[in-house]
């Protein structure tokens, strides 16, 4: 499954849902608004759900990075500057979103990737 969080507009999410054969859920999909990232990062390990986000600082904040690595989790964050369009998340992961499902299935986890927004990959975790 892939798994948006709530750094990523729902609508985004949406549109991916209509186009991929895959799951794709978005964070409150499943969980409460208030659910801290540890307690779905938690559940991201435990399921193995590949992770989408935009929260530069999830690799970093001491709770969230823990959560990250004792649930091996596997994260992609965009990296794009400035606040982009839905239309420019959708050309960002209409782009790299199969690379993404590719390093999921062949990198031992946990991982971070920070994804540009030329598409570039770059591991950070």
């Amino acid at each position: 499954m892939i798994f948006f969080d709530r750094s990523v507009p729902k609508s985004v999410a949406e549109a991916l849902k209509l186009v991929r054969e895959d799951e794709v859920t978005w964070l409150e999909d499943r969980f409460n608004h208030r659910t801290p990232d540890e307690e779905w990062l938690e559940a991201a390990g435990r399921n193995d759900w590949l992770v989408v986000s935009r929260d530069k600082r999830i690799r970093t904040r001491p709770g969230e990075r823990e959560a990250l690595q004792r649930h091996r989790v596997g994260c992609f964050i965009l990296g794009q500057a400035g606040n982009p369009t839905r239309w420019e998340y959708l050309k960002l992961l209409a782009r790299t979103l199969d690379e993404m499902v590719m390093r999921f299935d062949e990198t031992p986890r946990p991982f971070v990737y920070v994804v540009n927004s030329a598409g570039a990959m770059r591991k950070a975790l």
